[in-house]
């Protein structure tokens, strides 16, 4: 299960767009989208098992490891 640390709402024209920090495991499904809105590009994954950190591109709508280079 993906646990939510900490939500914010950017600043991006009032059109529901959230910047998130998202932490779990490395099995868990990284979300591409919420219940209230959008997940903003540039939103960040930590897997808590591995240290990965995964940060979101909106246009791709996927999750780029940005620990390793891949």
């Amino acid at each position: 299960m993906t646990t939510i640390y900490n939500v914010k709402k950017s600043d991006i024209e009032g059109e529901g767009k959230f910047l998130c920090e998202f932490r779990g495991l490395s099995t868990d499904d990284k979300p591409t989208n919420l219940d209230d809105g959008e997940i903003e590009n540039g939103s960040v994954f930590i897997e808590i098992d591995t240290g990965n950190i995964y940060m979101y591109d909106l246009e791709n709508e996927e999750w780029n490891n940005i620990t390793s280079g891949e």
